[in-house]
């Protein structure tokens, strides 16, 4: 059994949290975490017992993505794997056999933003952003993240969030129904839990082929299945050392 915390799963009846847990580097994704990850994937689909599964980060930040200081010292072969499997745990998440909410207590940057979309409902703290940079450090979004945000508000929007750079503030959240709700951080447990306790009185088996019958109009993976390719190919291509000083999205 893995003694790795970098990802926390604590079950509780019929529901489940997964903590992202690297505070230190604003739980940004590095190899070990991606296979913890994994393998809380893995135990999660196996688990017939849990019907919702929440997904959140320690401390002040959801997630900022990749862990760059990592990613810099990847040769190309080894980050174009990296992001095969990045993309595909995000695939995964997606299509989680059991209900996902997403619950976003700090800035969610990146590809880290683009997981916590993933999730079937969403709700915010209002210290939370999201803001995808990826652009500024000569990369692409990659972990299906176009699809992802294709899906949620179009590709024209999407695109010009990546280009600029922009912030989508709380209020834009609400705007555009990215969220179901923004609270004050001290609310945000009672705000999942309220989430949590209502889809827990719905129908199991109805919330289970919902969630079949929107993926067949949902993201298309198989579109960005180049992703892997273009952040290698990024990577490679970038001039030494020209990170930032190694920073997290």
């Amino acid at each position: 059994m893995t003694t790795d915390q970098s990802v926390l799963l604590h079950r509780s009846g019929r529901s489940a949290r997964v903590t992202l847990h690297r505070p230190s580097r604003r739980n940004s994704f590095d190899l070990a975490m991606l296979a913890r990850f994994e393998d809380v994937l893995h135990e999660l689909s196996r688990d017939r017992t849990v019907e919702v599964v929440v997904l959140s980060g320690a401390g002040t930040a959801f997630c900022a993505g990749t862990d760059l200081r990592e990613l810099a010292g990847l040769d190309a072969g080894t980050t174009m794997h990296v992001q095969r499997r990045t993309a595909e745990l995000v695939e995964r998440w997606y299509r989680l056999e059991q209900t996902t909410v997403a619950a976003f207590n700090g800035p969610a940057i990146g590809s880290g933003a683009v997981l916590g979309l993933a999730s079937d409902l969403r709700v915010a703290a209002d210290s939370a952003f999201f803001t995808f940079p990826e652009v500024t450090f000569g990369i692409p979004l990659t972990w299906s993240g176009m699809a992802i945000l294709a899906d949620l508000v179009g590709a024209d929007l999407a695109k010009r969030w990546l280009l600029l750079g922009e912030r989508v503030e709380p209020a834009d959240m609400l705007d555009l129904r990215l969220v179901t709700g923004v609270v004050d951080a001290d609310g945000l447990p009672a705000a999942v839990a309220g989430i949590t306790d209502r889809l827990l009185a719905t129908s199991a088996v109805g919330r289970s082929m919902t969630k079949r019958a929107a993926r067949l109009a949902g993201p298309r993976f198989d579109a960005v299945a180049n992703d892997s390719y273009l952040g290698a190919l990024s990577v490679a291509l970038r001039p030494p050392g020209d990170y930032l000083d190694g920073g997290t999205r």
